[in-house]
């Protein structure tokens, strides 16, 4: 299993949560999200200096998270007018998302990730799981695909069965509405020969944030797959990232077990 932590660089306790718990051993991947100012070299080297313990991932930005443009990089497809997620999916949903243009995002956030951090991204992501909409991961595969192939990261997508949710008492609608578009890109992957992982947890209103300590080790339960993922927010600036990060401070990964993405 690969435990993921989303979000880096969006806020400074985010960082120093998912910091913490690299150096506990109690993560194995964790999401950068370059296209943000506050995401600088400095702030990236603690995270790069882990060398092959942690995969580290570019988290693409494609929606106005409500930040300030200040908060942002240069554009790095010649404009910076974010979309609102509530836009993006209905434009995507409509057929209206270019993919020409998301490979074109997709190529500078990559830029970016190399600049910042002297390196490849093991695997790229979504920031709200945006990259796996329709138009949007036209474009992403359109970029990997412009990679050589022993150069191309895995990508993540979301599918996992609601019975298996539902079988462990798990939350599943909204799970379940992210899964289904996982599942669709899941194919699309395996149909085009790229990495990905196989099997996915993590996903449940945020607002039950107290219900958390009991989903964690249910969520474990559902993947039994090496390279499944559970994705998690630690932070310490809102109830439900606390709650997350004094969850994962007590969690180890056994002595032997794989718990980085395995192409073999």
């Amino acid at each position: 299993m690969i435990l993921c932590a989303d979000d880096y660089g969006l806020r400074d306790d985010i960082n120093r949560a998912i910091l913490e718990l690299v150096h506990a051993g109690s993560l194995s991947a964790v999401s950068c999200l370059v296209l943000l100012e506050r995401c600088t070299p400095a702030a990236l080297a603690e995270l790069c200096a882990q060398g092959s313990r942690v995969d580290l991932g570019l988290h693409l930005c494609l929606t106005d998270e409500r930040l300030p443009l200040s908060a942002l990089v240069p554009p790095t497809s010649g404009s910076r007018a974010l979309p609102t997620f509530g836009n993006l999916l209905r434009r995507a949903l409509l057929g209206r998302v270019r993919p020409a243009d998301i490979a074109a995002e997709v190529a500078g956030q990559y830029a970016l990730f190399v600049q910042k951090c002297g390196r490849k991204p093991d695997y790229i992501d979504g920031h709200l799981h945006v990259h796996q909409l329709p138009g949007v991961r036209d474009g992403l595969l359109q970029f990997v695909h412009s990679l050589a192939r022993e150069k191309r990261p895995y990508l993540r997508n979301t599918a996992l069965p609601v019975r298996e949710l539902r079988r462990r008492d798990l939350p599943w609608l909204k799970a379940g509405c992210i899964g289904s578009f996982g599942a669709r890109f899941a194919s699309e992957l395996q149909a085009g020969g790229l990495p990905t992982n196989e099997g996915f947890a993590g996903i449940y209103d945020f607002k039950n944030w107290r219900q958390y300590e009991r989903y964690f080790p249910r969520f474990v339960e559902c993947l039994t797959h090496p390279n499944s993922i559970l994705v998690v927010h630690p932070g310490q600036g809102e109830e439900w990232r606390a709650q997350e990060f004094k969850v994962l401070r007590e969690f180890r990964f056994a002595a032997g077990q794989p718990n980085r993405f395995s192409r073999e």
